[in-house]
């Protein structure tokens, strides 16, 4: 298990799901699904839908993701699986639109980040179904299939019988577009009727948010064509002509005159041009050579490829990848996107996940913080239970100056108000009866205040940590586990509790060696923290802790022995580096003797008051080499 999973080294340029990756998934779906059955509807995830479709004696299953930073179309391996609980509108439409529907038509308007697919559906295939009690659970029937048998299976895993294959246009044929625009922040996926109206989105578009409006029954228009040039028809003299108007680099000066050039297929372009990716359109180039390559790359037969570097995928593209190192030629298309995008999704959903428990957790403390406030507003009526008592006592003391009537009195420069339609010991009675009222009512107060401000206390550890997690799966987890065991989350993120629990589980204190060969370790949750100090730490060992700020229990296994400054500097700067001053160029940190250090009463795990200690400076470092138990 790595600590500290390095971030998902990315190329530098950020890659695209541009026009030619579509076309080349266009062709691709042409060859597979053209003519196939929609065996199977559903949504992978809150911006993603599946589609299973029977064609040419197989399953093809079709992903397509509206996702703001990993939006694409293509195919996938693996049998798609359901991603929501609740059916959404979407998703109850496409059953009804799309499930026994043929792929009629695979389309892509030219040059533009749009994939059409057309599907055609018989008005009676809904009525086709077995009668109530024939339908049995799902089957995996494709060994049994004939070249000219078709399933019809629906989400729930109901099979229809056997329909021929060869599907022949009816007029009464239901018909429809599904159409995935893959545009990053504007990604979106449309089901829209055969009169051009919108059905159902993913996302709903409505007028205040865009002149392009994606809403139920309104009429569906493409994107505006972009005012640029074909690149399939580019020429040198055109090239030279357009970079006399413009300056800087070469590969953005592409991007800005040409339709479907992405910033990949420019360097591209210049690279197979010149030998290198970058250049200046003031330089001299050879515009023709460049005019070339470009068209070469709109038209030449595709070449998936996959380029990679150390952390896993970096880019992909439909043709060749000169400029990048490591490229490897792909099956399909389909096989570089689904590589590429699955270890991009793997360190997005751990990222998602770190940032939905942070939203819960900040939640929480939101309530407990309203709690403590309405608690202290409790107390400080305290001042004013003296004064009710203050007044009763005053109201006796000058009852022999109190006359019929009278509606206040003055004593020692205050006004106590009095009814004067009601007798003066009726009302100094009152003042009692509510000063007694109000005082059993607040009691216990300044404890129940001491307790939400630990339990305040405990959740802004978990925060800190979990932020110091970073995108360890295994973290994430023991510190949602761990927020839920404490009361904190209302509703945890992840459903199933026992497949938490064993996940959780994973996630160690760290135990390395310091250079002097004294025995460190770390926590990196409240309970791991716990541990740390109290289970793995002995009495005559060192504690250090950043000091003022939430952060890990680090514990020197010193066994009574001197430990060595050097070891000293190596343990203080992990108890900095896993902390929140994590950013500064150095951290005070805590230092003494692990006995006197106690656990809060009553209080979370991790939270300890501690004494006698000694505070040194110490820059975060990460930790070279560590044994994991």
């Amino acid at each position: 298990m790595n600590l500290h999973p390095s971030t998902f080294n990315l190329h530098p340029y950020t890659m695209y799901f541009d026009a030619l990756t579509i076309a080349a998934v266009a062709d691709e779906l042409r060859e597979t699904i053209l003519g196939g059955r929609i065996q199977r509807v559903l949504q992978t995830g809150p911006l993603s839908i599946g589609l299973e479709i029977y064609c040419h004696g197989q399953r093809h299953q079709l992903l397509a993701s509206a996702h703001p930073q990993l939006a694409r179309v293509h195919l996938v391996r693996a049998r798609l699986t359901r991603g929501i609980e609740q059916d959404t509108p979407l998703l109850l439409l496409m059953r009804k639109y799309l499930l026994g529907g043929r792929v009629v038509a695979v389309e892509q308007p030219a040059l533009e980040r749009i994939l059409l697919l057309s599907i055609a559906k018989r008005a009676e295939s809904r009525n086709t179904r077995p009668e109530i009690g024939a339908r049995g659970p799902a089957k995996d029937l494709d060994e049994d299939l004939d070249e000219d048998l078709d399933i019809v299976e629906d989400d729930e895993g109901g099979v229809s019988p056997p329909l021929p294959s060869l599907y022949l246009p009816s007029p009464n044929d239901i018909r429809c577009d599904l159409i995935i625009e893959p545009m990053d922040r504007r990604s979106n996926i449309i089901l829209v009727d055969d009169n051009h109206l919108v059905i159902e989105s993913v996302k709903r578009v409505t007028p205040r948010m865009s002149h392009r409006v994606i809403m139920p029954r309104q009429v569906y228009a493409l994107p505006p064509a972009q005012e640029k040039r074909d690149p399939t028809l580019a020429t040198g003299e055109e090239l030279a002509a357009l970079a006399a108007l413009l300056t800087g680099d070469l590969a953005k000066a592409m991007v800005s005159s040409y339709r479907g050039v992405s910033p990949q297929v420019a360097r591209e372009a210049v690279f197979r041009a010149l030998g290198r990716p970058a250049a200046r359109v003031d330089a001299p180039l050879p515009w023709y050579s460049l005019a070339a390559h470009l068209r070469e790359l709109f038209t030449a037969p595709w070449q998936p490829c996959l380029a990679s570097g150390p952390a896993g995928p970096t880019a992909y593209a439909a043709y060749a990848l000169g400029h990048l190192p490591d490229a490897a030629p792909q099956a399909s298309i389909s096989a570089a996107l689904e590589a590429f995008y699955a270890a991009r999704e793997e360190l997005t959903g751990h990222s998602q996940r770190r940032d939905a428990l942070a939203q819960q957790l900040g939640a929480s403390r939101e309530r407990m913080a309203r709690q403590r406030d309405q608690i202290g507003g409790e107390l400080r009526k305290a001042a004013d239970l003296e004064s009710l008592r203050w007044e009763g006592e005053m109201i006796f003391a000058f009852m022999h100056a109190l006359h019929p009537g009278q509606a206040a009195l003055m004593v020692e420069g205050r006004t106590i108000t009095l009814d004067p339609r009601r007798g003066p010991v009726e009302q100094a009675q009152e003042r009692f009866k509510a000063y007694d009222k109000a005082k059993s009512a607040l009691a216990g107060l300044p404890e129940r205040l001491a307790a939400v401000e630990v339990r305040i206390a405990g959740v802004e550890e978990l925060a800190a940590l979990l932020l110091i997690s970073g995108d360890d799966y295994d973290q994430i987890a023991q510190i949602a586990l761990e927020a839920e065991d404490l009361g904190y989350l209302r509703e945890h993120p992840d459903p199933s509790s026992a497949k938490r629990r064993r996940k959780a589980t994973k996630a160690r204190p760290i135990q390395l060696l310091s250079s002097d060969g004294f025995g460190i370790a770390v926590g990196r949750s409240a309970r791991q923290n716990e541990e740390v100090t109290f289970r793995i730490g002995r009495v005559d060992d060192l504690w250090l802790h950043a000091r003022g700020v939430h952060g890990a229990h680090v514990i020197v296994r010193s066994g009574g022995r001197e430990v060595p400054e050097r070891t000293l500097e190596e343990a203080a700067g992990l108890a900095a580096h896993f902390s929140q001053a994590a950013s500064e160029a150095a951290v005070e940190i805590d230092v003494c003797r692990r006995a006197l250090v106690r656990k809060v009463v009553g209080g979370p795990p991790g939270l300890v008051t501690y004494r006698a200690e000694r505070t040194l400076r110490a820059a975060p470092r990460r930790p070279e080499k560590h044994t994991l138990q």
